[in-house]
């Protein structure tokens, strides 16, 4: 098994640019598009089209904290509240699905375009059906 080049070495820094700096609590690309980028902030979702270089302001004043792109028709946002959304349009609207129910969200991803999984303040929950319903498939331990 070959050894892994350090993190300082000519080799290891050739496969990383620098990009925009940018204050998002979260990023997702494109599943089609490899320079398309979405990150969460403040004032809702920021996009670049040009792999992380630039930003553009947000298209929608809707806010999200959390996003999972499986597919190129779905986009998931998930907010500060458990809204979840779903976007077709990579994030120009949104349409909201349901609530995830168990508090503050803390992790949220989608392991394919009806299957997704969302940390809470209690559990994880999981959704079979796109986001419609949420199951609590492990509670919070207590202690």
């Amino acid at each position: 098994m070959a050894a892994r080049p350090p993190p300082d070495s000519p080799s290891h820094r050739s496969s990383w640019a620098t990009g925009a700096r940018i204050a998002a609590a979260d990023i997702a690309a494109s599943p089609t598009d490899r320079t398309l980028l979405l990150a969460t902030t403040e004032r809702g979702v920021a996009t670049s089209t040009d792999g992380g270089r630039t930003f553009a302001p947000p298209r929608s004043s809707t806010v999200q904290l959390f996003l999972a792109w499986p597919a190129a028709s779905a986009l998931y946002g998930l907010d500060l509240t458990g809204m979840l959304s779903v976007s077709a349009d990579a994030g120009a609207t949104w349409k909201r699905v349901s609530t995830i129910p168990g508090g503050g969200p803390q992790a949220f991803t989608a392991v394919d375009e009806g299957h997704l999984l969302a940390a809470t303040s209690d559990g994880i929950y999981e959704s079979r059906d796109a986001g419609a319903t949420f199951t609590r498939i492990l509670p919070l331990a207590e202690g």
